[in-house]
């Protein structure tokens, strides 16, 4: 499909479906904030803030446009056709159910580490390689989306310090002629809700040669 007909299909809905998943994901954080420096893993923290964002879908509170709304944790894909438990998973996918065909906002999460057991640089290998940003580029994830994010779930530094670190290999990865990031505008700091004032943008170009939005949202973890 080409990137004009896909932008032009979610002309709709894109500007409301990113700031809704970006609001579900904030609400989420907050009510598993206690939780997070407990978890092992970024799936631990994902199902978490999942568990809290479907808890806020169902509060009567909650405004009544958000019952659209479902939240997926480890949801299943298979964007090469694997089977069964070959299958790679989302880490967290917010789903508006009030349009056909439905539309999907995909949040890859990060641990942003500093430590014995993984440097800033085995860190940024992560985020960045074939299970993190890699992904989104090889058209694995996100294949009918324009948008997505990746979640830096911050266990060292702040958001600064990865910022610098992300966009610095970017720059590096132009200069090298790699281009293995295929970017088209680097990283550079973006606000779409005040409840998560510390998140970035890229945009690249994949493999199918379509383009997609790279949010780049940091929390706190630790």
């Amino acid at each position: 499909m080409s990137p004009e007909r896909l932008s032009a299909e979610w002309d709709d809905y894109l500007v409301v479906l990113r700031e809704d998943a970006h609001q579900l994901l904030a609400w989420g954080y907050v009510d598993a904030r206690r939780q997070l420096p407990l978890a092992r893993d970024e799936y631990d923290m994902t199902g978490l803030i999942a568990d809290a964002i479907e808890r806020r879908i169902d509060d009567p509170r909650t405004p009544e446009r958000y019952t659209v709304y479902s939240v997926h944790n480890e949801r299943p894909i298979s964007p090469g056709d694997e089977l069964g438990k070959d299958r790679p998973r989302l880490d967290m996918q917010i789903e508006h159910c009030a349009a056909r065909p439905k539309r999907y906002f995909t949040f890859e999460a990060k641990r942003l580490r500093d430590d014995v057991l993984s440097s800033v640089a085995d860190t940024l290998l992560h985020y960045l390689g074939d299970k993190g940003v890699g992904r989104f580029v090889a058209s694995r994830y996100a294949v009918e989306s324009i948008e997505a994010a990746m979640l830096g779930c911050m266990q060292a530094h702040d958001a600064r310090f990865w910022f610098e670190q992300i966009r610095e290999a970017f720059v590096q990865d132009e200069l090298s002629g790699r281009d293995a990031f295929c970017l088209t505008q680097q990283l550079q700091w973006e606000h779409v809700i005040s409840d998560l004032p510390d998140e970035a943008v890229s945009s690249h170009k994949r493999v199918d040669h379509d383009s997609i939005r790279l949010f780049h949202i940091f929390i706190d973890c630790s």
